[in-house]
């Protein structure tokens, strides 16, 4: 496209990680065309017009990708896929500036729950890519290793057994979940002073590990949902449970936010809410709440590592901000 001179730009956009909601999917969407143009006076329709508007004043195009959809159709009920299906009837008699929208998920199940409309105007042209295999998942895992590692710190054998391991039920071919294990692994060689990183280190790790929670999903996460989830491990904790109530977490959240100086939100329903939709958080009933996929005998481990895990994920955003500034 630029050979041939035209301006083509492609935004990313992951419910999951940034939220299910049109509103923050727009704006995140419209800072990544062009930094400054969103507001937050502005509605998502409105979102959308000035990003059609901003295209044709500076001649550009956009390829927009939406990755799990399935997350927001499960989270909200806004009609995402309705209104980017439709960009195209914003410039009715003159050249579409949006090329295209793809929507990607885990499973087609998602398509199940689309409207309709929705599905007439989506299409029917649908991509099923397979599951990486353990040696797909080698390949790639080798790539970041001579990136982060040192030349030979992680031999063949450690390789072979991360991929396995990824590649097999309940991790199912997601690499965020390898990375993790390779990543913390690493981490704990080093705090033991071994020169590499061995099978034993990534077999303790992989017992602490919890699929559900990746570093990527706490680096991603809003500032005071990292630190609400801060505050039901820490309550967990306190409690020797496996589950807290609301007031728990809200007492132990507030807490950490005048620990690392941040001034905490009024409201943590919609934050724990957002937490159980991704999976991350278990509602056993109105009042209790704990980390999904975690059994009572093995909670205590577990909350070693997403502890490890946040601290890491708020001094990042420390850092980002330190540099912002």
């Amino acid at each position: 496209a630029e050979r041939r001179g035209f301006k083509v730009k492609h935004v990313y956009l992951n419910c999951k990680l940034e939220g299910a909601r049109r509103f923050v999917l727009y704006r995140s969407m419209l800072n990544k065309v062009a930094s400054g143009i969103a507001t937050r006076s502005l509605s998502p329709e409105e979102m959308l017009n000035r990003l059609i508007q901003y295209l044709e004043e500076n001649d550009e195009y956009v390829l927009i990708t939406i990755d799990e959809i399935g997350y927001f159709l499960t989270s909200s009920k806004e009609h995402l896929v309705y209104d980017l299906t439709r960009l195209n009837e914003l410039t009715l008699g003159r050249p579409s500036r949006v090329l295209g929208v793809i929507f990607i998920d885990r499973s087609l199940a998602f398509h199940e729950m689309l409207e309709k409309s929705e599905k007439s105007t989506l299409g029917r042209i649908i991509i099923d890519f397979p599951r990486y295999t353990s040696e797909q998942i080698k390949d790639i895992l080798r790539f970041r290793v001579e990136e982060a590692f040192k030349l030979g710190r992680v031999d063949e054998e450690v390789l072979t057994y991360v991929s396995d391991v990824t590649a097999m039920p309940p991790i199912n071919g997601d690499l965020r979940v390898g990375l993790d294990l390779l990543l913390y692994a690493g981490i704990l060689a080093e705090r033991e002073g071994c020169d590499m990183v061995l099978l034993d280190h990534v077999r303790r790790v992989h017992g602490d590990t919890n699929p559900r929670i990746t570093s990527e999903d706490i680096l991603y996460m809003d500032p005071d949902e990292r630190l609400i989830l801060w505050g039901l491990v820490r309550a967990l904790r306190l409690k020797k449970t496996a589950y807290v109530s609301l007031n728990d977490i809200r007492l132990e959240y507030s807490v950490i936010c005048e620990e690392h100086g941040a001034k905490p939100v009024e409201e943590i329903e919609g934050y724990v809410q957002d937490l159980i939709n991704r999976g991350i958080v278990e509602m056993k009933s109105l009042t209790e709440f704990g980390i999904a996929g975690v059994s009572t005998e093995d909670l205590e481990r577990f909350l070693d590592m997403i502890v490890e895990k946040l601290r890491r994920g708020v001094d990042e955003f420390k850092e980002e901000m330190g540099c912002m500034g």
